[in-house]
């Protein structure tokens, strides 16, 4: 840096000299006023042109200079402050008003609400929740306006009337469509149709289990029981049954003694 500063302070020496020898002492020896300004222009960029040629340093245009080479300083740090910095003070609690008397007003109609002695914490969900309970609406569909601006529902009062608080706030609402729909309205649920005793003892036989549907078929048979006994006195039924079970135990021995067994039980 200091050599760029060198170089800099010599350029200007060598302007002033040069132009000093251009306008005092011209190369033709007359002073004419064309002669003079032409050959300045030429002398001029001539000699500065020499001038700078003549210097030994010359600084690259990625010139980087060594950090080490500095001199040696002690780290600059700012001096703490005096005094802390100033906060912004709001106005003591007394000078404004505790409470806020809110009137909502729709854009369109004439159902007016007027809510007296609201605290400044009070959101503008609360408002609205206030107004579609009273006129029974969906709080869904309402939008509260201040001075044509759309309010959201988390902002409180003191966050969006100017300090201090005003006395009284009037609020504009926007009814959306649908809004004539309260939104905690429910469908009444379907009543479960009503089975009468008579209905409920003469059901069909399809109705039932199917054990109670096997049963009464059974039931309804003629002859059933005596159906049952001949065919447990007939050879055919325990020569099927001995070649079933032999079947699925592969063991004739066991299928006839089960045979035996079965049948000396049902006698």
């Amino acid at each position: 840096m200091w050599k760029a500063a060198r170089v800099s302070n010599a350029g200007e020496r060598l302007l002033r000299r040069a132009h000093f020898d251009i306008y005092h002492k011209p190369s033709d020896g007359r002073n004419t006023p064309g002669n003079i300004f032409i050959m300045s222009e030429t002398m001029f960029a001539k000699a500065l042109m020499s001038g700078l040629e003549k210097r030994p340093s010359r600084l690259s245009s990625d010139h980087v200079s060594d950090p080490r080479k500095y001199p040696a300083q002690a780290p600059y740090t700012l001096p703490k402050p005096v005094h802390p910095f100033p906060r912004r003070q709001r106005p003591a609690a007394g000078g404004q008003s505790q409470t806020v008397n809110v009137t909502l007003k729709p854009l369109k109609g004439s159902d007016q609400l007027d809510l007296p002695s609201q605290s400044p914490n009070t959101t503008v969900l609360d408002l609205k929740s206030q107004y579609a309970e009273k006129f029974s609406l969906d709080k869904t569909k309402i939008k509260v306006l201040l001075n044509k601006r759309p309010c959201t529902d988390l902002k409180t009062l003191k966050d969006i009337l100017p300090d201090p608080l005003p006395a009284q706030a009037d609020f504009s609402l926007m009814l959306l469509a649908g809004a004539s729909t309260p939104s905690t309205a429910s469908t009444p649920a379907p009543a479960s149709p009503v089975v009468k005793p008579e209905e409920s003892q003469k059901l069909p036989p399809d109705s039932a289990p199917l054990s109670e549907h096997a049963q009464a078929e059974a039931e309804a048979l003629p002859h059933a029981h005596d159906t049952a006994t001949q065919m447990l006195q007939s050879d055919e039924f325990w020569a099927d049954l001995k070649d079933f079970l032999v079947q699925r135990l592969r063991d004739e021995d066991k299928g006839e003694r089960l045979i035996r067994l079965f049948r000396e039980a049902s006698t």
